[in-house]
């Protein structure tokens, strides 16, 4: 995420939770901005020390996260119940995220689903409130019942925020399951939920930049977040109508057959002059005695010097996690997508009684998409 690491900080209901490092900037902006500007303007708070609003701001800081927290929580739970799984949660520089391996197999459990969070955030807004109004009633220090005046605020507006109609915000997600039920159109629906999601999120943008323009440079941030949105939603769209071009097809039906291979014992002289000179391809199946062994690319032969090039085999230099590399013919494409886009040398082996059948290529996917 933002191609920045991630460091895993324990699990909830056995949920692996990271945070980003790019939340360590919006952690500090929000412990801050409570530290410096939101609790000592309380008049009650007058004349404390910096120390104690530097402390109430981070706490109430951390505090907030975790609600966001309990939010993405209430996705993953509802959508491990619906039978899906939850890779992890990762806290990062726009809020939240729970990563789901599957979306929703019906518009019923994915309204559940989307609809969990925002409940969550309600809740967590009334115990909140509750909590300041009884604090306020008994006369309690302004660093108790501030946090939690300032907690029933921001997590009303969390709620209220993320149910806004457009994807990829939770009521946007709300929004397509409604239209997938009526039309049991699911590209459909995710393409109207996502052009809500762009005019929510270019809305925002221009609002923030006429705001900028009139003085209001505190609407930087809100313009960013539009933009942020108004690019998720396009990319819902797109993923999805790739989705729905290679559901169903399988493997053996978009490979290319008796493909051309290397056998292990080739030097990579001859590897190098007659296939990789010779011949168009990158990357060749690598065969011994018939059983497959591997693959070998270009850039492994750079892993020898070239004066060993004569004595060393293809088998030598080639890729030989077959678990990794071979699929079978009746696989589904969906299901080998995420291993091509992944460490393997841009090739998948499809295998047929333990012999290669053929191979399948991010250009053969690609291909399917175009024509299909």
């Amino acid at each position: 995420m933002f191609d920045l690491p991630s460091i895993r900080v324990g699990r909830a209901f056995g949920i692996p939770v990271e945070i980003n490092a790019s939340w360590i900037v919006i952690f500090a902006l929000v412990a801050f901005s409570l530290s410096t500007g939101v609790f000592p303007s309380i008049a009650a708070a007058q004349g404390a020390p910096w120390w104690l609003f530097l402390i109430v701001g981070s706490l109430t800081a951390l505090l907030f996260f975790a609600s966001i927290l309990a939010h993405e929580l209430c996705h993953s739970l509802v959508a491990r119940a619906s039978g899906g799984h939850v890779e992890r949660i990762t806290l990062f520089l726009f809020g939240g995220v729970a990563q789901i391996d599957e979306e929703p197999g019906t518009p019923r459990k994915e309204f559940l689903m989307a609809s969990a969070g925002p409940a969550m955030s309600f809740v967590l807004s009334g115990l909140c409130f509750g909590g300041f109004v009884a604090a306020a009633t008994y006369s309690a220090p302004w660093w108790i019942w501030a946090p939690l005046q300032y907690l029933a605020g921001i997590n009303l507006l969390v709620a209220v925020f993320n149910l806004l109609p457009g994807f990829p915000l939770d009521g946007g997600r709300v929004l397509r399951s409604v239209l997938w039920g009526i039309t049991g159109d699911l590209l459909k629906a995710t393409l109207w939920a996502s052009r809500a999601g762009q005019f929510i999120g270019w809305s925002m943008a221009v609002g923030a930049v006429l705001g900028v323009l009139r003085g209001r440079v505190d609407l930087i941030w809100f313009g960013v977040i539009g933009w942020f949105i108004a690019s998720l939603a396009g990319n819902a769209y797109r993923q999805q109508a790739f989705k729905s071009r290679i559901e169903g097809v399988l493997v053996g039906q978009v490979m290319s057959a008796s493909p051309e291979y290397v056998d292990g014992d080739l030097s990579l002289e001859q590897l190098a002059n007659e296939y990789f000179l010779g011949r168009r391809h990158s990357r060749y199946p690598v065969l011994h005695n018939g059983s497959i062994v591997g693959i070998v690319t270009l850039p492994d032969l750079k892993t020898v010097d070239r004066p060993d090039w004569a004595f060393v085999r293809a088998i030598d230099v080639a890729h030989t996690d077959l678990s990794a590399l071979v699929v079978a013919a009746d696989a589904t494409v969906e299901s080998v997508v995420e291993r091509l886009a992944g460490d393997v040398p841009g090739m998948l082996l499809v295998a047929s009684s333990g012999r290669l059948a053929g191979v399948i290529t991010r250009s053969d996917v690609l291909h399917l998409v175009e024509t299909r």
